[in-house]
């Protein structure tokens, strides 16, 4: 998604640049000034990168992480209405007496 929202990739070269990058949790978000302009950096100790990128960039990756955020929620909520649906069938069906429309036998009658 970094990569998508336009931020280049890094790998650190000396120990120092090695240092700093296991000092960051993955996916930790660094803000620093350099030669006045706003860098974001962002860690991957494990894939042994850091992704950077200005505030355009970082502005398209938070807006990619709230759309992807509503999706999965909308995912999730899709998935609890189809297991909704699905566990209808350890009812055993309506039973004896329901007729259509949910009338069951003798209701609404007098």
């Amino acid at each position: 998604m970094l990569v998508a929202a336009g931020f280049k990739t890094i790998t650190p070269r000396t120990a120092a640049q090695q240092q700093k990058l296991h000092q960051l949790q993955t996916g930790q978000v660094v803000t620093i000034q350099k030669n006045g302009r706003t860098y974001y950096i962002v860690a991957d100790p494990h894939q042994n990168l850091v992704y950077v990128g200005g505030p355009h960039e970082y502005q398209a990756y938070q807006q990619m992480r709230a759309a992807n955020h509503v999706a999965n929620e909308q995912l999730e909520t899709a998935e609890m209405y189809q297991d909704a649906a699905m566990s209808w069938g350890t009812w055993g069906g309506w039973g004896m007496g329901w007729g259509p429309m949910g009338m069951g036998v003798g209701v609404g009658r007098f």
